[in-house]
């Protein structure tokens, strides 16, 4: 029972004291109505958004300052590393998220949370919770850790740190927590989703690396910060030698597991951000940013001599020796055409050119235009 004051009997002492008391109770209500308001826009920023990194970033940075939070992570199952690429292709290659956690196994997360798919509140425990808050103060007195389910399965965990002992207990209620575990389950749910679609119109089917139509849009906007910046940008353009040969006489089924070997191997002798697509049958098409011609020569050398060194067997009692033939083109100087288009055609132009003349001598090397 709450210890109220001796009034002594005296009606103008009450009345202060009642008058102070709905004060009170009034500016908690103006604060509240405020922490919804402030609630209520972050939600509908959360559903609104169809981007994943920029999902991530509402709820790592602006629920961290809305709410005077010293801590906000969130940490995510992703044991296809599937969150990881739309994040490096969304970031091209950037730095990495303070406050993510991308998990590869969801051990850590069903050991913390168990068969409860309600939010925990208490003390702050290294040992439980150090995995999960890395990024949290060294003086973190209280956690709230949300899980996030969609479709009966964890995903994730929303994870929000205190240095006050008295901001998250045990016997605190839970309603608004678990509206906002819910929320952020559905609009991942909902971004990875999206984002799925957009690499479905934007991704080769055979080989899993990306079209020509994405590679046109990126060339155009690598062109832009190339120029921007006075920054060197370089294109290889790649063709499997005799490649019709290896359709003719094993057959097309054959002619594709090629394909897809090689566009692996090309795809793993680049960087996170560089640009590799398929641009047609046979052809493929590389795009380094912020390399210089020497350098450039190099990668195309080392992903030239990586596929002729590599055995090939397209159908299980069959093994080939594949090689390619690459061209090589640097964007244009200072004194050439500004328009991002023309100067993207040309680049292109020369690449191939390049790899014409590489056919022309003999296949199975690099040329430079």
């Amino acid at each position: 029972m709450p210890i109220y004051p001796r009034m002594d009997n005296d009606p103008q002492i009450e009345n202060q004291y009642l008058r102070r008391q709905l004060q009170s109770l009034l500016a908690e209500a103006r604060h509240n109505e405020e922490k919804m308001r402030r609630f209520d826009r972050l939600e509908r920023r959360l559903i609104g958004t169809r981007s994943l990194a920029e999902l991530i970033r509402i709820l790592l940075q602006e629920y961290k300052a809305a709410f005077d939070l010293d801590a906000v992570t969130l940490a995510l199952s992703d044991p296809e590393y599937e969150s990881a690429r739309i994040l490096e292709a969304e970031s091209k290659g950037g730095a990495e998220t303070v406050g993510l956690i991308l998990l590869e196994s969801p051990d850590i997360l069903e050991k913390l949370y168990g068969a409860t798919t309600t939010p925990f509140l208490g003390a702050y425990n290294p040992t439980q919770h150090a995995d999960l808050l890395k990024s949290a103060p060294c003086n973190t007195a209280s956690v709230a850790l949300l899980p996030l389910m969609r479709q009966g399965e964890l995903i994730g965990s929303l994870n929000l740190g205190s240095c006050e002992e008295g901001r998250f207990t045990a016997d605190s209620g839970t309603d608004f927590l678990e509206r906002l575990a819910a929320i952020v389950a559905i609009c991942l749910e909902n971004a990875l989703n999206h984002e799925r679609l957009k690499l479905v119109g934007l991704t080769d089917p055979l080989t899993g690396i990306n079209n020509r139509r994405y590679f046109d849009h990126r060339c155009l906007e690598e062109i832009t910060h190339a120029r921007r910046h006075g920054l060197p940008l370089a294109c290889m353009f790649l063709d499997v030698d005799k490649f019709k040969r290896v359709n003719d006489t094993l057959g097309h089924q054959a002619g594709d597991e090629v394909l897809r070997k090689v566009a692996a191997l090309v795809r793993s002798q680049l960087r996170a951000s560089d640009i590799i697509a398929r641009y047609g049958g046979e052809e493929f098409v590389v795009l380094l940013p912020q390399t210089g011609s020497p350098h450039a020569a190099d990668i195309a050398e080392r992903i030239r001599a990586a596929i002729a060194a590599q055995p090939f067997q397209p159908l299980p009692d069959v093994t080939l020796p594949i090689t390619i033939s690459i061209g090589l083109a640097m964007l244009p100087g200072e004194n050439a055409e500004k328009e991002a288009g023309v100067l993207a055609a040309k680049l292109i132009a020369s690449a191939d050119e390049a790899l014409y003349r590489a056919k022309e001598n003999g296949r199975n090397r690099v040329v430079s235009a």
